[in-house]
C-alpha cells in the first residue's frame, strides 16, 4: 500500500516519483507536506534548556541566562554560522523544511530560512518608534509571561501600531480573548512556554480571532523534540487545526511555496491523526525539499556525500557535513548531549 497522504490537497507529483523509486519500502507509511516551524532562534540551539523556572516573564529568565557567564561565553565562542547550521540540522531531523528564524536572515542550507518580516523583538526591548521603520508585516515576542503587567505591556505596544501593520505575535501567554484580534497570527510555542512559565497561550481562544501557527523556539528554552511539543499541544485545539498550523496555513502566512516539500514517515497507528502525532525523529524516513531529498533513512538509498547520524537507533543520512560540524563543536561543548536533545544517538 503506498503512503497515506495527509495534505489538504492532492499529493505532489514528487510523491508518485518517490513511490516509483523506492517501491514497497514506502508501504505502510504516511506522507505529509514539509513542516514549517514558525518560530526558532537558530543560533541558540547549541544551548541546553537553561534557567531555574518557573518565571513570571521572560525578563527574569533572560537575567538568569546572562548570569550564567561560563555557559554563555562557551557557546558564544562558537562561530554564529556554525551555530545556525546546528539549528538547521535540528529542524531537518524533525521533518521541518522551512523555519522562521526570529531576528535572522536567509542562509544556505538543506531547508529554507524564512525571514520576510521586520523583527521588532518585544515591547520590553524595542522602541515603539520602530513601528515607523517600515510598512510591511512585523514579528514580535508578545506577552511572554503570565502577569497582568506582561499583558499590559503587549497591548500598549500594539496600540503604537498606528499604520495597522500585520503583526505575527509570538507566545501571547497572557493575552486574553479579543486581544488576539490585534494580531495577524499567533505563533504558539507551547513547550517553551510550559518550561519557562508553567502555562501557555489560550490557543483555542486565539483561533476564534486570528490565525494559529506553531513554533518550537530554540532548545535554550524548549526541551524535547518538535514531536514531543506536538503531543503536549494535542487536545488544546483540534488535530486538523494543529496540523494546519505547521503546514498549509503557515505556508500561506509566510508566503512560502511548499508544493515539492514533503515528508514520508513510518506509520505506527491505524488512525492517520494518531499516526502523525505519535511520530518521533526515528520514524522520519525521507524529507524532500524543493523536490530533492535532504534526509534519507538507511532503509532507503542515500545520495553520495550525505552525513550520517543515528536517530533513535535508526541511521539517517542528511545533506549536511555532519562530521565536520561536530568536530568543530567539540572544543566548546559535549556533542553527545547536544545531539541527544535533537533525538540523536552520538556515534
Amino acid at each position: 500500500m503506498p503512503p497515506h497522504w495527509m495534505g489538504p490537497t492532492a499529493p505532489p507529483g514528487s510523491l508518485a516519483d518517490l513511490v516509483g523509486t523506492y517501491g514497497r519500502r514506502l508501504d505502510d507509511c504516511i506522507a505529509f507536506p514539509g513542516l514549517i516551524n514558525s518560530h526558532d532562534h537558530l543560533a541558540f540551539n547549541c544551548y541546553p534548556p537553561t534557567g531555574s523556572p518557573p518565571y513570571d516573564d521572560f525578563l527574569g529568565w533572560s537575567h538568569d541566562v546572562q548570569a550564567n557567564r561560563a555557559l554563555v561565553t562557551r557557546i558564544e565562542a562558537i562561530p554564529a554560522r556554525l551555530r545556525i547550521q546546528i539549528g538547521l540540522l535540528k529542524n531537518l531531523l524533525w521533518g521541518v523544511t522551512a523555519v522562521a528564524d526570529h531576528g535572522g536572515a536567509p542562509v544556505e542550507g538543506p531547508i529554507r530560512v524564512l525571514a520576510p518580516f521586520q523583527d521588532l523583538h518585544s515591547p520590553e526591548l524595542a522602541s515603539p518608534w520602530r513601528w515607523m521603520a517600515g510598512l510591511g508585516p512585523a514579528v514580535t515576542h508578545l506577552a511572554e509571561g503570565v502577569t497582568a503587567d506582561s499583558r499590559r505591556r503587549a497591548l500598549a505596544f500594539l496600540k503604537e501600531n498606528l499604520f495597522r501593520r500585520a503583526v505575527a505575535g509570538v507566545h501571547g501567554v497572557s493575552l486574553e480573548g479579543e486581544d488576539f484580534r490585534r494580531l495577524a497570527a499567533l505563533v504558539w510555542c507551547p513547550a517553551s512556554n510550559l518550561f519557562l512559565f508553567g502555562r501557555t497561550a489560550d490557543a483555542a481562544a486565539a483561533l476564534r480571532h486570528t490565525q494559529l501557527l506553531f513554533g518550537t523556539d530554540a532548545t535554550i528554552s524548549a526541551p524535547g523534540t518538535l514531536w514531543d511539543h506536538l503531543r503536549q499541544a494535542r487536545g488544546r485545539v483540534a488535530d486538523a487545526e494543529l496540523f494546519a498550523s505547521l503546514t498549509f496555513r503557515a505556508a500561506r502566512f509566510w508566503r512560502h511555496t511548499m508544493a515539492d516539500d514533503l515528508v514520508i514517515a513510518r506509520r505506527t497507528a491505524d488512525d492517520p491523526w494518531d499516526a502523525f502525532f505519535a511520530l518521533t525523529p526515528a520514524d522520519i524516513l525521507l524529507v524532500v525539499r524543493a523536490g530533492q531529498p535532504v534526509l534519507v533513512d538507511d532503509s532507503l538509498s542515500a545520495p553520495p556525500g550525505f552525513g550520517r547520524l543515528t536517530v533513535g537507533g535508526e541511521a539517517k543520512y542528511v545533506r549536511m557535513s555532519v562530521a565536520e560540524m561536530l568536530a568543530a563543536l567539540r572544543p566548546q561543548l559535549d556533542t553527545a548531549a547536544l545531539l541527544s536533545r535533537f533525538g540523536v544517538v552520538a556515534e
